[in-house]
């Protein structure tokens, strides 16, 4: 999907589209954290669904509200900051805080921590492939930004065609390493709930037509005792679809639900949601916070 494998951490987190602005380039200098704060538990309160940005040179922080939970704050690279680290590293931030529906800021929070990648092509023949890749984050382009969940846009501006876009997504080429893990993890969890080994095989063979790395004889994607192998010259954006799919063909024809099962943290990963399995709260308790803790 992506034409070069890094890009450098952003100086200021991605733009978003947001529904409505309650407050921008807001200076702590006049009006203080404290205030700021208060304003925040009133809105948290009333079940707000949003994103507040503070910025101070080149340091950064995002928060990210779902429903009146605070699922927790970031900086570049994904790396997590709380209040007090806030307050103390951006004592005289630009503040900028604004609305959004729920499943927007779910996307944003699932894909915090995702590397940056530049999409092959230009806009609008980009868009075919994430619609193909059931693409899921923040699809860039100068100023202008979308938020994707199975391959369908959420909210936001589209680019303007011939842009080139950059991609935040738990799903992309960047990060492939982290998302093998996660499936390993999480196949090999549900293994040792209920045995996936031979319904798997038989749904590999159906679906191998759809999705030819799943074709037994070509063993580009295998699964054995739970444990999942997937060839390195196999695509993100052709193994993704490809397990996610038979996952949910096997559970079915098992008569398995995920939420049956014990997963420990699994509900909690970002690659998670962005698999579609689920909200990137769902499970994940241990995140939500109120405001100041």
């Amino acid at each position: 999907m992506t034409e070069s494998p890094t890009l450098p951490l952003p100086t200021a987190p991605p733009p978003l589209p947001l529904d409505r602005v309650i407050y921008t380039d807001l200076c702590t200098d006049h009006y203080p954290w404290t205030e700021i704060m208060l304003d925040l538990e009133i809105r948290q309160t009333a079940g707000f669904s949003g994103v507040l940005d503070a910025m101070q040179g080149d340091r950064w922080a995002r928060f990210v509200w779902v429903r009146g939970q605070c699922l927790g704050g970031f900086t570049g690279g994904g790396q997590a900051v709380g209040w007090d680290v806030t307050y103390g590293g951006l004592p005289r931030a630009r503040v900028r805080l604004g609305e959004c529906s729920p499943p927007v800021g779910a996307v944003v929070w699932t894909s915090r921590a995702a590397r940056a990648g530049r999409l092959a092509g230009r806009w609008p023949d980009t868009q075919l492939i994430l619609k193909r890749e059931q693409f899921y984050g923040l699809v860039v382009s100068e100023e202008l930004c979308s938020v994707w969940e199975s391959g369908q846009v959420l909210a936001g501006h589209l680019p303007d065609d011939g842009a080139l876009c950059v991609a935040y997504s738990p799903n992309t080429a960047e990060n492939r390493e982290r998302l093998l893990r996660f499936w390993h993890d999480l196949l090999g969890a549900v293994h040792s709930n209920v045995s996936l080994d031979e319904i798997w095989q038989q749904t590999c063979v159906r679906l191998s037509a759809e999705h030819p790395c799943l074709d037994p004889f070509v063993r580009e994607v295998t699964l054995r005792g739970g444990v999942l192998n997937v060839d390195p010259t196999v695509a993100v954006g052709e193994f993704r679809p490809a397990l996610q799919t038979a996952l949910r063909v096997t559970l079915l024809t098992l008569g398995v639900s995920l939420d049956d099962l014990a997963l420990g943290d699994l509900p909690g990963r970002p690659e998670w949601a962005a698999a579609g399995l689920g909200g990137p709260v769902a499970g994940a308790a241990s995140m939500r916070r109120q405001v100041g803790r």
